[in-house]
């Protein structure tokens, strides 16, 4: 490990705009850590991106670097290993950057039997910024970006109302309101945890990419369709209907780049800061989620920093 380098932790970093992201921090001397669900996949990004620093960079003075460290967020016993083996490498971090996840599908739960969709995309960040809150405090000015979406603003929820869909039943189960209602989650988080934990030092931000070409964006629909439909998604990144996994990727690391930094507690849209749902802006819903998800998670013995 070169000391002198920031560190960034992705989550989901493979493919898609969150191995975009890898690549533009890796250029500017970053070393990023690909925290990812598959072996194979995760080391195949890792050796695509250290191929291109290394080319970029021969001398090696200012060189980024990849490494890839296993990490699934549907189990928090997976989240625990990840954070040990994050401890024995590093002592702190400077961007925590939340942007694997979960859309739409049919029903499924995590190990610990919460709704996939929530706990991926919610639970199991939160999960990990927990855990990792301790490096973030070590560095000097570190950042923490949810990889939200648009689709919040058409979320719902009602005071109390969180425990029941973080354990939604499968009869209930609506696979894309549990996906807006997840990224409304991170949007709340996100508002309520810079006035905790928001300093000179960590900030924090919500930020939706764009409708980006990305298997996730095909991954709801049977295989079939997904063949159909893959040639047409890139006719329409080529005339801008679609972003790019690049446009993506800048989206999310402007909060980690930007100097000054950002505002923290600020929803950023393709680029730009927007207003949130207005939900989000509840005082007592920020209250009501934030105190229901740590009484959630500490039954697992994870507790608020």
């Amino acid at each position: 490990m070169n000391g002198t380098r920031k560190i960034c932790v992705i989550t989901g970093a493979n493919k898609g705009i969150g191995y975009e992201a890898a690549l533009t921090l890796g250029l500017m001397g970053w070393e990023v850590v690909l925290a990812c669900r598959s072996f194979a996949r995760g080391n195949q990004a890792v050796m695509a991106l250290n191929s291109v620093f290394r080319q970029t960079d021969p001398g090696g003075k200012n060189q980024g670097l990849a490494v890839f460290m296993e990490l699934d967020l549907a189990s928090f016993a997976s989240v625990d290993n990840f954070v040990v083996g994050f401890k024995k490498r590093y002592h702190a971090c400077d961007a925590l950057i939340c942007n694997a996840g979960q859309m739409g599908g049919p029903y499924a739960q995590t190990a610990e039997g919460f709704e996939r969709q929530v706990g991926v995309n919610y639970l199991g960040h939160v999960a990990l910024f927990a855990r990792l809150y301790p490096f973030l405090k070590g560095s000097p000015d570190a950042r923490v970006v949810q990889v939200s979406s648009r689709a919040h603003e058409r979320a719902t929820l009602a005071e109390g109302e969180f425990p029941r869909i973080a354990r939604q039943p499968e009869d209930t189960y609506n696979p894309w309101k549990a996906y807006a209602q997840s990224k409304f989650l991170q949007v709340l988080f996100t508002l309520k945890a810079q006035e905790v934990y928001g300093s000179d030092t960590v900030r924090f931000y919500a930020v939706h990419p764009g409708v980006v070409a990305t298997d996730l964006l095909l991954s709801p629909l049977p295989g079939l369709a997904r063949t159909i439909l893959r040639p047409l998604a890139r006719v329409f990144t080529a005339v801008g209907l679609l972003q790019t996994p690049k446009q993506g990727g800048d989206a999310i690391t402007h909060p980690v780049l930007a100097s000054p930094p950002l505002p923290g507690g600020t929803y950023w849209a393709e680029g730009s800061p927007r207003e949130p749902n207005p939900l989000a802006r509840s005082k007592t819903l920020q209250d009501d989620v934030w105190n229901h998800t740590w009484n959630l998670l500490e039954a697992f013995r994870i507790q608020a920093p």
